[in-house]
C-alpha cells in the first residue's frame, strides 16, 4: 500500500509536531493502523486579528490588550474645480468734442471723459479678485481727421505694485481714422469690485491738423477682459458646494470572520480643516457602517445632539493670514448610535461628506486658489467584547492516493489561553469549493453534531487578562468511515469552522491580550488494507 495524505496548517499556519505530541499512538506492523502526525501550532491573538496596512493597524495597549485602529484623510477639490466660472467681460462706448468746424488748428486742453464698466458676475457678490491670470484688452479709435492722443486710468485696477493702472495711446492721422490697441496680462493684478463695476477715466488730446471737425466725430472705446481667474477672491458667497467624493473605508478585523461580534465602545472622530475664510454649512448625514451580514446602519445622533442633523459648526478663517487650525468631533456610545452600529463584524465604512459656503448677510467672505476643506476619518475599536464568532478557513487535502481506507480518523489536542468556548466543526470541499454531501444529501463533517473541543482559560486576574490554561491532554478523536470516505476521497480541502463564545463574568466582556493563544496538534490515523513486501 502506498500512503499519502498532505494536509497544511489550521487557521493557515503549519508547523512540525514535537516528539512528545501523540507518543501514545503507535505503529505494530503488521497492524494495518498507521498514524501520520500532521502538524503542531499555536494560534496568537496576532493570528486571529488582521487590519489593512494602507488605513489600518492593531495596536497593544500600555496593558498589553489589543485595539484595531483605522484612519483615513479625503479633502475637497480644487477650488477651481466647482467655483462659479467669472465670464468674460465686454464693453464699448463713445465721446465726441461736439464741435462743428470748417477748419481746425488748434491744439486745446484736454478733454476728460469718466465713466463706468458694470461687471457681470452671475450673480455672484464680489468685492475684489487678486488675478492668477486673465488678458485686458483696450482698443481706442478715433473718427477725426487730427493727431489723437488719449490716456486711459483705471482706477480699481492695481498693479501688483498697487499702482492704479494707466495706458496711453496715440492715434496719428493717416488720411483716415486712426486706432491703437493694447493688452494687459492680469496677471498678479488686483481688481476692485466693491462697487460692481470699475471706474475709467479717458483724458484725449487733439492736435488740429487744418481738417474740418463734426459734432458727429467721436472716439470710441472697447473694453474687453477674458480667462479671468483668482488667486484670491473676496465677497459674499452662498451656497456654493464644496464637493468631497463619496468613498468607503475598509474595515478588516478577524481573518476568516463570517459572522458575529467584535467589539464594544466603538469611537470613531471626525477632524476637520477648513483654509476657507468663509462659514460653512456641513452635511454628515451620509455616513453609514455596513456589516458583513449585509446590513447597513446609517450614523445618527442621540437625543440632545446635532452633530449628524447639521448643528456640528466647523471654524473658518477669520482674516487672510490666520493660522488654519483644526476642529475635532467624537463620534461615541453617548453621542451617536455608533454602539448599535457595530453590534455586527463591521465591514466598512461609506461616507460623503456635504459642504456649502453660506456667507451670512453682512459677511466679507474669502476664498484663495488653495482653499480646501479636509476630513480627517479615525476609527478606534477596542477588542473588549461578549465575543460570539464564527470564522472559517480552509487547509488543502489530497485523500486520492490512499487505497483500500477502512476508516479515517482525526485525533486532536488542544490548550487554550483564551477565556473562550469554542465548537469546532469541520467539512470537505470538493474541487469547486462546495461542501461535500453524504447519500442523504447532508454535508459530510467530520465531528457529529457541534461538539465543544476548545474549553476557556479561566481568568485569574481581571486586570492583567491572565488567565489558567485549559488543556485537553488526551487526544480528541473524529472518525469518517469506509462509505463517507469514499465520497470524500476527491477533496482538496478541508472547510474549518469554528464558534467562538467568550465567558466573561462581567457583562460577558473579555480583553483580547497579546499573550494569549490557543495551541492545537493534529494526527490523522489511516486503517487500511496492509501490504507487507
Amino acid at each position: 500500500m502506498i500512503l499519502s495524505l498532505g494536509l497544511v496548517g489550521m487557521f493557515g499556519i503549519s508547523g512540525c509536531l514535537p516528539d512528545e505530541d501523540f507518543s501514545d499512538v503507535k505503529v505494530k506492523a503488521p497492524s494495518p493502523k498507521v498514524s501520520l502526525p500532521l502538524f503542531n501550532t499555536t494560534l496568537t491573538v496576532e493570528d486571529m486579528l488582521q487590519a489593512d496596512g494602507e488605513t489600518g493597524a492593531l495596536r497593544k495597549n500600555a496593558d498589553e490588550s489589543y485595539s484595531l485602529f483605522y484612519e483615513t484623510g479625503v479633502q475637497s477639490d480644487p477650488v477651481r474645480e466647482y467655483f462659479p466660472e467669472l465670464p468674460s467681460q465686454q464693453f464699448a462706448e463713445s465721446f465726441s468734442l461736439e464741435r462743428d468746424a470748417p477748419m481746425f488748428n488748434l491744439t486745446p486742453p484736454p478733454v476728460t471723459f469718466n465713466g463706468s464698466i458694470p461687471f457681470d458676475l452671475n450673480d455672484l457678490t464680489i468685492y475684489d479678485i487678486e488675478s492668477s491670470q486673465g488678458t485686458l484688452g483696450i482698443t481706442i479709435s478715433s473718427d477725426y481727421q487730427h493727431d489723437v492722443e488719449v490716456k486711459a486710468t483705471f482706477p480699481n485696477i492695481l498693479s501688483p505694485d498697487g499702482e492704479e493702472l494707466v495706458l496711453d495711446f496715440i492715434l496719428p492721422y493717416w488720411n483716415g481714422s486712426g486706432n491703437s490697441q493694447q493688452e494687459v496680462d492680469l496677471t498678479g493684478y488686483r481688481i476692485n469690485l466693491s462697487d460692481g463695476e470699475i471706474g475709467y477715466g479717458m483724458e484725449v488730446s487733439i492736435v488740429g491738423s487744418g481738417q474740418p471737425i463734426n459734432s458727429t466725430d467721436e472716439i470710441n472705446f472697447n473694453f474687453s477682459l477674458d480667462g479671468l481667474d483668482f488667486e484670491f477672491i473676496s465677497g459674499n458667497f452662498s451656497g456654493i458646494q464644496v464637493p468631497i467624493g463619496a468613498d468607503t473605508l475598509e474595515i478588516q478585523a478577524l481573518n476568516g470572520v463570517v459572522d458575529g461580534r467584535i467589539a464594544t465602545n466603538p469611537r470613531m472622530t471626525l477632524s476637520f480643516t477648513n483654509s476657507y475664510g468663509v462659514p460653512v454649512s456641513p452635511d454628515f448625514s451620509q455616513l453609514y457602517i455596513g456589516q458583513i451580514d449585509g446590513n447597513v446602519v446609517r450614523l445618527r445622533d442621540s437625543p440632545g445632539y446635532e452633530f449628524f442633523d447639521g448643528g456640528f459648526t466647523i471654524p473658518y478663517l477669520e482674516n487672510r493670514n490666520a493660522t488654519v487650525e483644526a476642529e475635532t468631533y467624537e463620534i461615541n456610545d453617548e453621542t451617536s448610535n455608533i454602539t448599535e452600529a457595530f453590534e455586527n463584524i463591521p465591514s466598512g465604512l461609506a461616507y460623503r461628506f456635504g459642504f456649502a459656503l453660506s456667507s451670512g448677510e453682512n459677511d466679507t467672505s474669502f476664498v484663495s486658489a488653495n482653499s480646501q476643506i479636509e476630513v480627517g476619518v479615525g476609527l478606534e475599536l477596542p477588542l473588549e467584547a461578549g465575543f460570539d464568532l464564527t470564522l472559517e478557513d480552509s487547509i488543502d487535502v489530497s485523500f486520492s492516493e490512499l487505497e483500500d481506507v477502512k476508516e479515517l480518523k482525526m485525533l486532536l489536542k488542544t490548550e487554550n489561553d483564551f477565556p473562550i468556548d469554542a465548537n469546532l466543526q469541520v467539512f470537505f470541499l470538493d474541487g469547486n469549493g462546495s461542501i461535500i454531501n453524504d447519500g442523504n444529501g447532508e454535508p459530510i463533517s467530520l465531528f457529529e453534531g457541534e461538539e465543544k473541543l476548545l474549553i476557556a482559560a479561566e481568568i485569574i486576574n481581571s486586570n492583567t487578562g491572565e488567565t489558567l490554561a485549559a488543556n485537553r491532554d488526551l487526544p480528541l478523536s473524529a472518525t469518517i468511515g469506509q462509505d463517507k470516505f469514499e465520497k470524500i476521497r476527491e477533496a482538496t480541502q478541508l472547510l474549518v469552522r469554528a464558534n467562538l463564545n467568550s465567558v466573561s463574568e462581567e457583562s460577558n466582556r473579555i480583553k483580547l491580550y497579546s499573550f494569549y493563544s490557543i495551541r492545537f496538534s493534529l494526527a490523522a490515523q489511516v486503517q487500511a488494507s496492509f501490504d507487507s513486501e
